[in-house]
């Protein structure tokens, strides 16, 4: 049984994604969907009816082929802090804006995207493989529990001997997202 039929042009804005998550953060709307690694589907409607994300636009995420098989594609956006000669630096990346990680070096990425994630799902995260295969390395135990509530912040390390040049709004991380058994903790 599904709780809503969401019509593809649908979107959650932070006012909608407040109010679904303050009704389906403890239940699950979709007790009919057994535990295990979300599909394509299921990410879109979890993510329409509990507003665990935002900004999020059905249509977008399929014209802009973010919404794949298992995963949902976060976009490099945000505030991106990092050092320059000895120096802490910060720079807000939005779409179209470049950022040179330096070789060899490391900077963090705090998401624009705000996170809000049910009681009875996890998430995991991971580097698009296109920048792992360029020599990027993501520096953190991607595990996010339930419960948690904002924006993530992604160490990036340059391993390379070449600056890498990221662009606001292409892809950065994918996430999954996986239904918990519903065994007491």
């Amino acid at each position: 049984m599904m709780v809503t039929q969401h019509r593809l042009s649908e979107a959650i804005t932070e006012e909608d994604a407040v109010k679904r998550f303050a009704e389906w953060e403890h239940k699950d709307p979709r007790p009919d969907i057994a535990p295990a690694l979300l599909n394509s589907k299921d990410i879109c409607d979890y993510i329409l009816t509990t507003g665990m994300i935002v900004p999020f636009s059905k249509e977008e995420a399929i014209k802009y082929k973010k919404l794949k098989s298992a995963s949902y594609e976060i976009d490099f956006i945000g505030d991106v802090y990092y050092n320059k000669k000895g120096k802490e630096q910060h720079v807000k990346i939005d779409v179209g804006k470049s950022f040179n990680l330096e070789k060899n070096s490391i900077a963090f990425v705090f998401l624009e995207t705000h996170f809000r994630i049910p009681d009875y799902i996890a998430l995991r995260f991971n580097l698009r493989i296109t920048h792992v295969h360029r020599g990027l390395l993501l520096g953190t135990g991607p595990l996010v529990d339930p419960g948690f509530v904002g924006r993530l912040l992604v160490p990036l390390h340059n391993l390379t001997a070449n600056e890498y040049i990221l662009t606001g709004g292409e892809g950065l991380i994918t996430v999954e997202f996986t239904k918990l058994s519903q065994n007491p903790h």
